[in-house]
């Protein structure tokens, strides 16, 4: 997007240009948004984008030589897939170039932010960019760095941007030895060898590489070294499992070694099926959001110099988010080369690294940065398309759909662990979502996600509500709950419709969703009462409460109460009170599931009647944690005193069956009966209904063991302290059949524990109990 020009400087002229916002820069230039210093306007079609050289280098005549070979290459091509070029002056103290400006997202950009389009776009896309392409080989000009941050997305199709940015602004030559033109990971094989052996089909192999990236959502050479990425480019050895299978064999053939076996432009063209009809771009609803986003922006950046207001007074808007998987400080993240006779690692999403990492930072923080495999330089997260069913018209694919439903901690009723489908389905995705952190106080506790608001729990009955899409702090209530003097305990943030409750000291508190205003408050049972644990099951929460003020003999009589509080209302109204019930126990976390409430009395489990609160079963010591299975309604007992996690009858509480021995983290269900559990650093998966092991797998987490385990759709997802390692629920086919991500996180942060996650939509919300939220792409 566009940021805003120094406040302390008057208005810069660039030629007769009057430079109104800031799109860009690379490694010798800037690129801003600018109109005639003569004539401003509020029309974005009516302005340009101006390159200029930066202004702290040193312009030789060799350098004014490549410049005017790019606006030679500018000024030989066009047509309605070009940028085109406006003017130019390469003589002048700083030399600049000035192209007609598209008010949209790059392709990269796009995709980062509202994921891989779908068949339909993608096959119009690349006819266009072919058929683009086709043109400028006609004048005998090659692009030679087409990659996606070079194409431009407008309302009337794509533009392909900077021919000849290699010779000038990347500050190499066509006559250099021993340098390379282009984009590591979107080149061809001839590209690594040297410029003289580029030719028209390199730029063909390099749109098949952007179009594998629109429709996956990754490159298709990405790998973890720069190393890996030339020995795969080398060999062709692409990766299109994440493309869709309609479009593999078009992309295929762009991406093959010899040059003369790839389709020529105008081939590619016609293979991909004839282009958009006129005025009418099927671009998804993502991308349609991002083209209103950026030409709103244009529009005010020209209104305020059209009414004679310094264009420095602008807000600062986020800035684009780039595409590129190796240009990392540390090192990239990307799918290691297989060697022959291995099989290939599964590629699911992938985290925003290195150059997006940066650009997020820029704007509000870090997102999660994959250390192991994956997609550096972010993707849309897992290979989802959202394309038409064959014969649909690309007119009636409306895009990507967005959340609509609130997620809930833990995976819903029961405590399950499991995310379900919509965990890996980015339609479950938030709106305009990309990777953010934040950093706030109220992350002691677990977090809801609604479809705008992500809403985190601290102790002392503190709340924060982040925008979902970007990470923003919308509002937050402090910390000022206390029983006795003691913070009470971060409890479970209740979203119901546009309300949030959460059970404090006081009682249960309503919250407005949308600012944080204070509602109302249903009291509680008592200032001596501190509320333990919560759940919410049918708009009913359930709250157990331990009395602070009871006598601490050993079986703690009268020392326990649960409520069941049906929200509701309006106003100050929070609901009503259905029923409380004293226990003969301290009272850990509830668990509502299957018509019952479920919570342990030190080791003891207890079932209530979910309607009534009279105790309906009591089982065995021996439990301290309780996960409903929803489907078979079995309860899981995890705190055994051998270390196994105890299958009980959803009846009479009686253990049938143990799983596992010496269980650190879990278990997560899932709604087919599949049990996760971790041992130390040992992941391993066994049936509810058997008992029997289906697999088990050590994937070395980097910083000690993981502490949480979950299901997210087809994926076991287990979070360290910093990381989070992604498994096939199918069981892994090899030992290194797993995916490592890890939190970009301040140098100066230290988690001193393992935070909840929530995932949704491709993406991980990841809360860390020291002030910490990051937002990443689930692996």
């Amino acid at each position: 997007m566009l940021e805003a020009l120094p406040a302390d400087r008057p208005p810069r002229l660039v030629g007769p240009y009057r430079l109104l916002a800031r799109l860009g820069a690379g490694g010798m230039g800037e690129v801003h948004l600018a109109c005639r210093a003569d004539a401003p306007t509020a029309d974005p079609q009516r302005m340009i984008a101006v390159k200029t050289v930066r202004g702290d280098l040193e312009v030789d005549e060799d350098f004014r030589t490549r410049f005017r070979r790019e606006i030679a290459a500018a000024r030989t091509v066009d047509g309605p897939g070009v940028a085109r070029l406006v003017d130019a002056d390469p003589d002048a103290a700083s030399p600049w170039l000035a192209t007609e400006y598209v008010p949209g997202p790059s392709l990269a950009e796009a995709v980062v932010r509202s994921g891989a389009l779908p068949v339909a776009t993608v096959r119009t896309l690349g006819s266009a960019l072919a058929s683009a392409l086709a043109a400028v080989h006609g004048v005998k000009v090659l692009h030679r760095d087409l990659k996606p941050a070079n194409v431009l997305l407008g309302r009337a199709g794509p533009r392909l941007i900077d021919f000849g940015i290699a010779q000038a602004f990347e500050a190499t030559a066509l006559t250099s030895t021993g340098l390379v033109v282009g984009s590591p990971g979107f080149m061809s094989p001839e590209h690594l060898a040297g410029s003289r052996a580029v030719v028209p089909a390199s730029d063909v192999f390099c749109l098949g590489a952007v179009l594998a990236f629109a429709a996956s959502g990754r490159g298709p050479f990405q790998d973890d070294e720069m190393a890996a990425v030339v020995f795969r480019i080398i060999r062709a050895d692409a990766d299109l499992s994440g493309v869709p299978e309609e479009l593999r064999p078009v992309v295929g053939r762009c991406l093959r070694l010899d040059p003369a076996e790839r389709p020529t432009a105008a081939e590619l063209a016609s293979l991909l099926g004839g282009g958009a009809d006129a005025g009418a771009f099927p671009w998804p609803g993502g991308v349609l959001s991002l083209l209103a986003e950026y030409g709103e922006a244009a529009r005010a950046a020209g209104e305020a110099a059209a009414s004679g207001a310094g264009v420095a007074d602008l807000p600062t808007l986020g800035p684009a988010v780039p595409y590129s998987p190796t240009a990392v400080p540390d090192r990239p993240a990307a799918a290691p080369p297989d060697a022959p006779g291995e099989p290939r690692r599964r590629r699911r999403g992938a985290v925003v690294a290195g150059a997006v990492a940066l650009a997020v930072v820029a704007a509000a923080g870090v997102a999660l940065v994959n250390r192991d495999g994956g997609a550096g330089g972010g993707t849309a997260g897992p290979s989802v398309s959202n394309s038409p069913s064959p014969g649909a018209s690309a007119t009636a694919d409306a895009g990507p759909a967005t959340l609509s439903r609130v997620v809930l901690p833990y995976g819903g009723e029961g405590r399950t662990g499991d995310f379900g489908a919509a965990a890996t389905d980015r339609g479950h995705r938030p709106a305009g979502w990309s990777p953010w952190m934040v950093r706030t106080k109220a992350t002691d506790g677990g977090c809801a996600l609604s479809p705008k608001v992500l809403v985190c729990a601290g102790s002392g009955g503190a709340l924060v509500g982040l925008s979902a899409a970007d990470g923003r702090e919308l509002w937050s209530v402090p910390a000022r709950d206390s029983v006795m003097g003691v913070p009470s305990a971060a409890q479970y943030p209740a979203v119901v419709g546009d309300r949030v409750y959460v059970a404090g000291a006081s009682g249960i508190v309503a919250y407005d969703l949308r600012n944080g205003r204070r509602l109302g408050t249903l009291p509680g049972p008592g200032a001596a009462w501190a509320p333990k644990g919560s759940d919410l099951a049918d708009g009913v929460l359930y709250v157990s409460y331990v009395n602070m003020a009871a006598e601490g003999d050993s079986d703690g009589t009268g020392g326990g109460l649960v409520t069941a509080v049906r929200l509701g209302g309006s106003g100050k109204d929070v609901g009503h009170e259905l029923w409380r019930t004293g226990l003969d126990g301290f009272p850990e976390q509830p668990v509502a599931a299957g018509g019952r409430l479920y919570v342990t009395l030190g080791t003891v489990p207890l079932a209530l009647d979910g309607r009534t609160g009279e105790v309906a079963a009591r089982g065995a010591e021996g439990c301290q944690r309780v996960t409903v299975h929803e489907r078979s309604g079995s309860v899981l007992c995890s705190g055994t005193t051998d270390g196994s996690v105890a299958v009980l009858d959803a009846g009479s509480l009686k253990r049938l069956r143990s799983l596992g021995s010496g269980v650190t983290a879990g278990p997560a269900v899932n709604a087919d009966g599949l049990v996760a559990v971790a041992n130390g650093q040992t992941v391993s998966a066994y049936d509810l209904r058997s008992g029997r092991k289906r697999w088990s797998l050590l994937p070395m987490m980097l910083q000690g063991d993981p502490q949480r385990v979950y299901f997210a759709g087809d994926r076991v997802i287990t979070v360290g302290k910093f990381e989070v390692v992604s498994l096939p629920a199918a069981g892994p086919v090899h030992d290194e059949d797993f995916e490592r991500f890890e939190a970009n996180v301040p140098d100066d942060f230290d988690a001193q524990a393992t935070g909840e996650a929530l995932a949704a939509g491709g993406s991980v919300f990841l809360a860390l109990p020291d002030g910490l939220v990051v937002s990443g792409y689930l692996p």
